[in-house]
């Protein structure tokens, strides 16, 4: 029935005759929807489709959206698909007859993603059968070989021949006999980039830096913001997509003679947001972050009240929201409840539920409002006692854009942020830009620096009977750093020879062949690189060049 139930199934069907009524004269497609009504065509989405089965004998089997990645979430890891993985995920689909493959989302051209599938479409566009059926054309036959063990490799023998397909992966014999293609053998290089530090001058070590406090005094110890509702509210609701900060703020007012002031109380928030900061009658008193993509967290801590008024703020920072799956506009945001203060006097308990409680509700920061972003701003900067691991504090700085045209990134050391690609058309070539950054838990604004990147060394790491391309960029290849022909370990950087390798000495073979050259190519074989007995393992060249 699916997760939508009836209803889901009618608006699937009010989709296709709306569709259809428009009369466009090309096909209708569904994607993921198993039971799409003809004559819509359903489709697939996902990391692999080759065992997917349209609805209708009649639709052709389609991989709409091949996830050569996916969406990080706030928490959560990189999800890096490797370039064998992706093209093994096309091979097999079309062994299985699929007919149309397309990516979501493509990655950048040089990138061995694009170039490794490229080298794959370009063998697709011939005549292809799988290796259980082989179908006659004019043109001639084509087989796949396909080995789903994910740690073995295959030795299969096919019409008097023998071939080792390597393990999660798909070979292609172009004319039944001869290998034309193999996703896990990788024909182009990779690269390494190294990072260079700013060499123009007034560089960001060397400045100073000035700073503002967010100014939140104002309605701290005030708590009031811009509405008011005897509610928690979602963040959604609120913010209207105006601002990743929302401000929940509430009254809690004590006697004099409560027996529970001057001791401990526990203030318990069941949070859904990403970030949440804790104030009490102006203090901060702490924060907690979301981990592991589990939205929903309990922040607890102990806080001592006064006699009268208290304040308690909370600051949610969601950054990002859900866009995939069922039901995903439900998803809570913010700070959702409930909220509960506990405090113990012998052996007496109180548990004040605060969810139901008057709370005001305020957008933003004062100093996205105010601009301080802004190159010019009217606000006072203070260049005095520069403070560091303070929270919600505003730093500026201006620095000379780094000579030359390599890459440029900001590398937020000091402030436990990642480094990020800033594009030279953001830079002023000539005279000054200026940085400002908002730190939210406290750091250190002296240790960020902007820096170059360019690539250091390009490796390959390929089968033989191939033939690899070694390309530096707009520079001239130095040294060979590490070659050796047999069966190798490690990657990139850390290439190790294996338990057989060539006597010939493939050092001094690729350093005549490539040193001072941008590019070479080179035609891997055993007449250019001797035959090391490897046990009938396959031989491979793997190689790393400074550039």
């Amino acid at each position: 029935m699916g997760p939508y139930g009836e209803s889901g199934k009618k608006y699937i069907k009010w989709c296709a005759n709306m569709a259809q009524s428009l009369d466009v004269g090309v096909p209708w497609i569904m994607c993921q929807q198993n039971d799409a009504p003809q004559p819509m065509l359903n489709t697939c989405n996902g990391f692999y489709c080759d065992n997917f089965v349209p609805n209708n004998p009649n639709t052709p089997k389609m991989l709409t959206e091949n996830w050569t990645g996916w969406f990080k979430q706030w928490g959560g890891k990189n999800l890096h698909r490797t370039t064998e993985d992706v093209a093994f995920s096309v091979a097999r689909f079309f062994q299985r007859e699929g007919t149309f493959n397309n990516y979501y989302m493509a990655p950048a051209l040089t990138e061995p993603h694009v170039v490794h599938t490229s080298q794959l479409h370009m063998i697709m566009m011939l005549p292809l059968t799988n290796m259980e059926t082989i179908y006659k054309t004019d043109e001639g036959s084509s087989c796949f070989f396909g080995n789903g063990n994910e740690n073995s490799d295959a030795t299969i023998s096919f019409q008097g021949e023998s071939y080792v397909v390597p393990a999660w992966s798909v070979t292609i014999l172009l004319d039944c006999k001869n290998e034309a293609y193999n996703t896990a053998k990788i024909t182009t290089q990779t690269s390494m980039m190294v990072k260079k530090p700013n060499e123009a001058e007034n560089t960001l070590s060397t400045l100073k830096w000035s700073w503002r406090p967010e100014n939140m005094d104002t309605f701290l110890l005030k708590g009031k913001g811009e509405s008011t509702q005897t509610q928690l509210f979602d963040q959604k609701v609120v913010t209207n997509d105006q601002s990743d900060y929302l401000w929940y703020m509430t009254t809690v007012k004590f006697k004099k003679r409560d027996p529970f002031l001057g001791k401990s109380m526990s203030l318990r928030v069941n949070s859904n947001a990403h970030v949440l900061h804790v104030f009490v009658n102006g203090k901060h008193i702490g924060n907690q972050h979301a981990e592991n993509e589990k939205f929903n967290y309990v922040f607890e801590k102990d806080v001592k009240f006064k006699s009268g008024r208290n304040v308690i703020a909370l600051l949610s920072i969601t950054v990002g929201l859900a866009n995939y799956g069922a039901f995903f506009e439900s998803k809570p945001a913010g700070i959702t409840g409930p909220i509960f203060i506990t405090g113990i006097n012998g052996d007496e308990t109180i548990v004040k539920d605060l969810s139901a409680h008057k709370w005001s509700y305020k957008t933003g920061l004062n100093g996205f409002e105010n601009q301080l972003f802004r190159t010019k701003s009217m606000f006072k900067w203070s260049v005095e006692s520069v403070p560091f691991n303070r929270t919600m504090t505003w730093y500026k700085a201006t620095f000379n854009s780094p000579l030359g045209n390599d890459p440029v990134v900001v590398d937020h050391m000091g402030l436990g942020r990642e480094r990020y690609h800033v594009p030279r058309s953001f830079l002023n070539a000539e005279g000054d830009n200026t940085l400002v950054l908002f730190e939210e838990m406290g750091g250190n604004p002296s240790l960020v620096s902007f820096q170059t990147t360019r690539v250091r060394s390009v490796c390959a790491n390929v089968y033989e009977k191939t033939i690899i391309e070694l390309l530096c960029d707009r520079k001239p290849i130095s040294a060979i750093k590490f070659a050796s022909f047999g069966n190798l370990d490690g990657n990139c950087g850390s290439f190790e020879k294996g338990t057989c390798e060539s006597s010939n000495n493939v050092v001094d073979i690729l350093a005549q062949e490539c040193i001072g050259k941008e590019k070479c190519s080179i035609e891997v074989s055993k007449e250019k690189f001797g035959t090391p007995d490897c046990s009938g393992a396959p031989r491979k060249l793997a190689v790393e060049v400074i550039c």
